[in-house]
């Protein structure tokens, strides 16, 4: 507990925080002032016989145990180890199911006391900031990038004279200025404002993290440590941001077990192993969030179905709280959570903070009036500039006193909120409201010289002398060092030592592969069923000169393959980068420890895949049969495996975004295949890329399998593969092989020679090359681990708005507030709508008996049961229930939105059935904010009221329309502000997606509205403007119905019914509400409720009454079996009964003239328009996606270019001519999978539109596709324009439009192809599964690696004329090749001695005769005659059975492949329109 004394004129924090609220739910709510010791004293009262207080005081102690022990139990460490195991073996929750109440309170002084005991210290450190101001970039310093303004500033910062000049960067603001407080050890300090206010700032100011902003200046202590020496105790000061971030596919259990073994102490009770302790401790977190019924359940997210929205919530602040800081920093952890659990919530942190002496600042919306009475202090900020800082008691008269008037019912904090807006404040009766101050700068003023200023100074400065006498930060760092494990460095910011976070680590990455066992499944078939492919096509591989190289060939395409697998791992290395930065500011673990984890992780699952590949192929392709041989083959492809895994992920690791790294990694991958010695040997390279070679695992790794297959093989010449051949060459000693490597006059020639004279490779080189490729492993994981430990690429959460060039508004104006909807705008708003006619149409929605049973594993699940109810024109229904009781599963049913599970039930819209326009003319409000993050907030308004209002309305009504819903929405300001997302940190905050979604469906001027927690994180005058509106809506005609987690008093007044349910997807009471709440009040005071106090929120009281909020509390009265047999259930069923025959009456007369439904508002024609227009914009504007193609070609090129740099025209220049060719196929794998993650994230969005009819699938394919085509063009003319000639290549007009056309069309196809594979995969994990099975299928087929004569008659006759490659390769060779003259250079000339007393010309006229290639450089040579093999390319291209004649064709049939791939793309969109839910 916090000793200080409080200075006589503060209200001490035992008399602030209690209030109304004496009913237990999740913990025990004594008056926590009983366990401070009072001195005896005699107490007369008129009446009164003395009292012996110190007696009474006593035996008061005795019944508070006695009354603990029997509502909750003695919390021993036997029963905490029975209750946790109950719970981790699936159990309910824990010892509840007794009866009994954990009690948070006894729990954690049982705790405290036994850790005093055993010398375990405290950690009492209180926050001090004096003149904090924090600086910001204006949302001037950039504007929203696009293609052409990004090129200009290229070309601007290339000019020398730009570099001398000193750049404008926009205009400086301060997001908070000039604070100054105190927030002691076990204070709760709430922080209020509207958004924009600076209140995330402060929060994230307070818990030491800075990076984010420009300039800090003032000062900040943590118990006397100044905020620059507190670095070191990064992980006792964290931020809680509000969004949910976790690994969707672990458990609670795993989640809260993994972060406790990173923050296990290493002093711990007596007797009490880690085990122990991380069992105590989840119990209680599970118990006080309530999450013991969920322990065993996937936390999920929005495509993984886990826990509930609200569940998630209470994940995030359990997980948060067992970092064990001493200062806790909470921004809006009750978003998304029920009246009741946040109140839970805030009694919990109440505890903990009086129990454990934490600092605990919260910034809370909407903030109920018992939450609030539970904090020490409040703060209010106004546009960054403080206005009131004290106790919370006094803040509601400070404003009184100002001038201010509070409405009868409203919240304080509602009431300390609305002062700082213009539009919700009232004045008091009498006072002249030009008098008192309005402003920020003025209320800021009238505060400094208010006597709360003077007495928050006299405080400030008794506090620092308060810890400047008792040093707390001694025993802090004390305890600090406690609690660091054995081998954990002194310095060190981490609790346990960097083995035991491995250790840790590596636990959660096999239990994210078992979580996501398809994907390792999945890769693990496609390996074998590929190693089979390769085994067939290079089958009983043969012993002669052309099994030699045929042997390179088979080695070489299996570490493509095998580098092609590690790179499907650069999506899972990017995998949870925000969680790694969470959990880096909770001081969990290294991010190094974190990559060493995976790289542990990785060798079971690579070596699983290479033994599978190795045995499928190996024996199959005919390999050197030698246990020895195959067991170096294993290990050498298993290191090169992950050697190139490292490699890639190193791409991951410096690279900000997937696009970026994706683009990395392919051009890594072209470097690593064109410099590994087969395509290219060392003795072609030139001098500027050799040294790629040398730094090449896959160089090694080929060398080492080479090496390890030739050895002790001999490759007899057989037929033509020794020249010259023919009937009358029968004697060897005239004749030579064509292959290097002969010795001597007998064709034959063995391994060793061969890959001497080959590659120019020595067998002693194998284990120096294995060695080699494990060294650059290890390299490889270390330059991985500094980059993750020393570049932080996640921004954090933290949103900077940017604007259209020339549109950011001015930062922060202080002196004038922007123009903000008022009552009478609400309403002129509604009515505007309202006089259209769109609502006003009498619309009555009904549905009864909903059920609704999703499978799991072992059967089915029920998440609805038997839900009925109506809406009707006029009334606006509030749906509640606590969190996971069904609310969003019931409206996703009403909304047609799901699809999984099987949905029973009658549904009906004016007593008919639910016609195609259904989903056009409802509008659904969803918890999730999915938008495109690059269109404006005014263009996505528009495009949703252009694609959603009727057709027959004017564009420009639709616009001005727009601007009504900007202005009621509070966002007038934000219409040309980019959208953006929040892992980039450039957009909208999160409250404003928020506002955004809403808007997006009001645009949409529905006739029925669902609304899915509108309000949730949004300010009270937010939310109050936001139900006003709808209530206008509903009084014009709208049926609504709205799911509202912490309505105050105010809010749940506007409703005019309520559903509520209960866990199981049970009604509780579907009703009317009533005046002063009274009806549905009397229906659950006359059913066994306690009596609700007129100062009570009603919805937070019924929410207690039927034991809603963290521990799923039991009621006495089972609410939903009262419910079925009440009369308010047997009125509701004969209501429904009422609106079907009479809505069927008035449906079967207008039945015949009704057959105007349309799934969508405009023509197929129209909407591709929108659609199209759309995306342009959305790809002019992604500057990484397009200028990073633009850049990986030009490198592509130039790298492509030089490294055939004027090829001459000798044969094995021929040879690199089409290796030339081959290496751009590499391009086309990098263009295929930049255009998935594009594909998908724009699909999110189709998917999003079209559950609303937008528009079709037809639309948003073809514009995505058509969209690509120009950017495709330029790519391709970038990589053209710096290879093709550089290379040498021929310069004729029409061979070079050819080759540029070939080219554009193969990129058109790998776009196309990138794009259908994406349309059936879920997830770009499960697409870099599948691409590189595809890419090395097609290569392989080419014709290329394995000439066509030389495959197997199965693949020959159906795989390769069906392989697109093979066309795309017999266009391009054939066009770079036809007609050129070979002149062999010295190195390729074959040597062959001639029979006594013939000339070389002689002797060959029969070799020749026989239609033998090539020429003699000598025919009249008597002794030696030096032969080329080729004289022309025609000659060379006759070996792969290709023709020239075939160019146009091949380019025709490639266009059907393009097309096909379109129609494919085409056919999954339209299979996979709708996502899983």
């Amino acid at each position: 507990m916090d000793n200080l004394s409080h200075p006589p004129q503060y209200s001490s924090k035992e008399e602030v925080r209690t209030g109304p609220s004496q009913h237990p739910v999740a913990v025990a709510d004594e008056d926590t002032t009983l366990h401070k010791q009072q001195p005896p004293q005699s107490v007369v009262g008129s009446g009164h016989q003395d009292v012996e207080v110190e007696t009474g005081v006593q035996e008061f102690h005795n019944a508070e145990m006695d009354l603990r022990r029997t509502l909750s139990g003695h919390v021993s460490t036997k029963t905490i180890k029975s209750a946790t195991m109950d719970i981790e073996n699936g159990g309910t929750e824990g010892n509840n199911d007794g009866g009994d109440q954990f009690d948070l309170k006894d729990f954690l002084e049982n705790s405290v006391r036994s850790a005093k005991e055993t010398g375990i210290g405290g950690k009492r450190m209180g926050v001090v900031f004096k003149s904090l101001t924090v600086i910001g970039e204006g949302a001037d310093a950039s504007s929203i990038d696009n293609l052409v303004d990004t090129a200009l500033n290229v070309i601007k910062a290339l000019n020398p004279l730009s570099w001398f000049r000193k750049q404008s960067k926009g205009t400086d603001f301060d997001i908070l200025h000039d604070l100054s407080g105190v927030v002691k050890d076990g204070e709760m300090l709430l922080v209020l404002g509207r958004p924009g206010s600076g209140c995330s700032t402060f929060l994230r100011v307070l818990a030491n993290e800075r990076k984010s902003y420009k300039a800090i200046e003032g000062v900040v202590t943590y118990g006397g440590v100044p905020a620059s020496d507190f670095d070191r105790y990064s992980g006792e000061t964290i931020y809680t941001a509000e969004e949910d971030v976790h690994f969707p596919t672990l458990t609670v259990k795993q989640s809260l077990h993994f972060a406790l073994k990173t923050k296990t102490p290493g002093k711990r009770l007596p007797e009490q192993t880690q085990q122990e302790f991380r069992r105590r401790l989840v119990y209680m977190l599970t118990n006080m969030f309530g999450l013991t019924k969920q322990i065993d359940t996937l936390v999920g997210n929005e495509w993984i179905r886990g826990l509930s929205g609200g569940e998630r919530k209470r994940m995030t602040l359990t997980e948060a709280l067992t970092a064990r800081a001493a200062i806790n920093c909470w921004d809006g952890g009750t978003r998304g959570l029920d009246a009741a659990s946040a109140l839970d919530y805030t009694r919990g942190l109440r505890i903990m903070s009086d129990t454990l002496d934490k600092t605990t600042i919260a910034s809370f919306y909407q903030a109920s009036e018992d939450m609030y009475k539970l904090f020490d202090k409040v703060m209010v900020l106004d546009k960054g500039r403080m206005i009131y800082f004290g106790p919370v008691a006094r803040a509601k008269d400070y404003f009184i006193d100002m001038g201010y008037a509070c409405e009868s019912r409203k919240s304080t904090p509602d009431f300390l909120t609305g002062v700082t807006n213009p539009q919700e404040r009232q004045y008091r009766e009498g006072v002249d409201k030009f008098s008192v101050p309005s402003n920020p700068i003025e209320m800021e003023a009238h505060f400094r010289k208010s006597d709360d200023y003077k007495l928050l100074k006299e405080d400030i400065t008794a506090y620092e002398a308060k810890i400047e006498h008792e040093q707390p930060h001694k025993e802090f760092r004390e305890t600090v060092k406690q609690a660091k494990t054995k081998g954990t460095r002194a310095s060190t910011i981490y609790t346990v030592n960097f083995l035991q976070q491995v250790k840790a680590l590596i636990a959660r990455e096999f239990q994210l592969m078992a979580g996501d066992k398809a994907a390792v499944v999945g890769k693990l078939f496609l390996t074998i069923i590929k190693a089979f492919i390769y085994a067939t096509i290079y089958i009983n591989l043969p012993l002669n000169a052309n099994g030699a190289f045929v042997r390179g060939a088979a080695l070489f395409s299996s570490l493509m393959f095998l580098s092609l697998m590690s790179l499907s791992e650069l999506p899972n290395a990017m995998r949870g980068r925000r969680i790694l930065a969470k959990h880096k500011s909770y001081a969990m673990y290294y991010p190094s420890a974190y990559h060493i984890a995976a790289v542990i992780a990785d060798i079971p699952n690579t070596l699983m895949q290479v033994i599978a590949f190795s045995i499928c192929a190996y024996f199959l392709e005919g390999l050197r049969l030698d246990a020895g041989a195959f067991f170096i083959f294993v290990v050498t492809v298993f290191l090169t495996g992950l050697c190139m895994t490292e490699v890639f992920r190193l791409a991951g690791s410096v690279c900000k975004s997937y696009f970026a790294a994706s683009q990395c990694a392919n051009i890594i991958l072209i470097g690593s295949l064109a410099y590994n010695g087969f395509l290219i040997h060392v003795d072609k390279m030139h001098p500027w890329f050799v040294w790629l070679f040398y730094i090449n695992p896959l160089s090694y790794g080929f060398k080492a399998l080479i090496i390890n297959e030739m050895k002790g093989l001999n490759f007899p010449c057989e037929g033509t593969e020794a020249v010259p051949f023919g009937p009358s060459y029968t004697n060897e000693l005239y004749r030579t092989c064509t292959s290097k490597g002969q010795v001597g006059t007998e064709l034959i020639f063995d391994g060793p020679a061969y890959l001497q004279g080959t590659f120019g490779y020595e067998t002693s080189e194998m284990g120096i090359s294995i060695f080699a490729v494990f060294c650059l492993w290890i390299l490889f994981i270390l330059l991985n681990c500094i980059a993750m430990e020393k570049i932080d690429l996640v921004e954090g959460g933290y949103t900077r708005q940017v604007y259209l060039k020339g549109k950011a508004p001015k930062q922060n104006d202080i002196t004038t507030d922007a123009p903000t909807a008022d009552a009478a705008q609400l309403e002129a708003a509604a009515d505007d709508s309202s006089d259209n006619g769109d609502f006003a149409t009498g619309t009555t929605f009904t549905w009864q008996d909903m059920n609704y049973t999703v499978p799991v594993k072992g059967g089915e699940r029920q998440l609805l049961n038997n839900i009925e109810g109506w809406i009707k024109p006029g009334q606006m229904t509030a749906l509640m229930g606590s969190s996971g009781a069904g609310k969003t599963t019931l409206l996703d049913v009403l909304a047609k939105r799901k699809t999984m599970g099987k949905v029973e039930g009658k549904v009906f819209l004016n007593g008919q059935d639910l016609k195609v326009d259904f989903e056009r003319i409802t509008g659904y409000v969803e918890q999730m904010d999915i938008h495109n993050p690059m269109q404006t907030v005014r263009e996505a308004l528009r495009f949703s009221a252009l694609m959603r209002q009727d057709a027959s309305v004017p564009i420009q009504e639709k616009y001005d329309y727009v601007e009504k819903v900007l202005d009621m929405m509070e966002m007038t300001q934000l219409g040309d502000a980019l959208i953006g997302d929040l892992e980039s940190g450039r957009g909208i905050s999160i409250e404003e997606r928020k506002r955004l979604t809403i808007g997006m469906e009001l645009v949409g001027k529905p006739r029925l509205m669902y609304l899915d927690e509108p309000t949730s994180g949004l300010d009270a005058q937010s939310s109050y403007n936001i139900i006003k509106f709808i209530r206008k809506l509903a009084d014009h005609g709208m049926p609504l119905v709205c799911t509202i987690h912490q309505p105050s008093s105010i809010l749940f007044e506007h409703f005019d019914r309520l559903l509520l349910l209960q866990r199981g997807g049970k009604t509780v009471y579907f009703g009317d509400i009533g005046k002063d709440s009274r009806v549905m009040l009397d229906y659950f005071e006359r059913n066994g409720a306690r009596t609700c106090s007129k100062e009570e929120n009603p919805a937070e009281y019924i929410l207690q009454v039927i034991g809603a909020g963290t521990s799923g509390g039991k009621s006495k009265v089972d609410w939903s079996e009262t419910w079925q047999h009440s009369n308010e259930k047997a009125a509701v069923t004969a209501e429904l009964d009422n609106i079907a025959k009479s809505s069927s009456a008035v449906a079967n007369a207008t039945s015949s003239n009704d057959d105007s439904a349309k799934e969508f508002s405009t023509s197929t024609l129209y909407q591709l328009k929108q659609v199209y227009k759309r995306m342009n914009v959305t790809w002019f504007r992604d500057t990484t996606y397009n200028y990073g193609r633009f850049l990986n070609a030009l490198f592509v090129g130039l790298f492509n270019g030089f490294t055939f740099y004027q090829l001459e025209k000798s044969t094995s220049d021929l040879t690199s001519r089409i290796f030339f060719i081959f290496q751009l196929l590499i391009l086309g794998n990098s263009v295929i999978t930049l255009a998935q993650p594009q594909f998908m994230q724009q699909r999110a969005y189709f998917r999003r539109e079209y559950a609303s009819k937008f528009y079709g699938f037809i639309p948003f394919i073809v514009s995505i596709v058509v969209t690509e085509l120009p950017y495709l063009v330029v790519t391709g003319a970038v990589c053209f324009g710096v290879s093709y000639w550089t290379a040498g290549l021929d310069t004729t007009a029409e061979r070079g439009f050819y080759f540029f056309l070939m080219f554009v069309v193969y990129l058109f196809f790998a776009v196309s192809l990138g794009q259908a594979v994406a349309a059936f995969c879920a997830n770009i994990v499960q697409a870099s599964i599948v691409n590189p099975f595809i890419f090395s299928f097609l290569v392989l087929f080419c014709g290329v690696l394995i000439p066509p004569q030389a495959m197997i008659r199965f693949w020959k006759v159906w795989m390769y004329p069906l392989d697109p490659y093979r066309y795309l390769m017999e266009g391009f060779v054939t066009n770079v090749l036809h007609d050129v003259t070979v002149t062999c250079s010295d190195e390729d000339l074959i040597h062959f001695k001639t029979p006594p007393g013939q000339s070389c010309f002689e002797y060959t006229k029969e070799f020749f005769a026989i239609g033998a290639p090539g020429y003699l450089v000598n025919p009249n040579s008597t002794t030696t005659c030096d032969y080329c093999q080729f004289a022309t390319g025609n000659e060379y291209i006759d070996t792969f059975e290709w023709s020239f004649d075939n160019r146009y064709r091949n380019l025709g049939i490639f266009l059907c492949f393009w097309i096909f791939n379109i129609v494919v793309a085409v056919g999954f969109t339209y299979l996979f329109r709708k996502p899983k839910r």
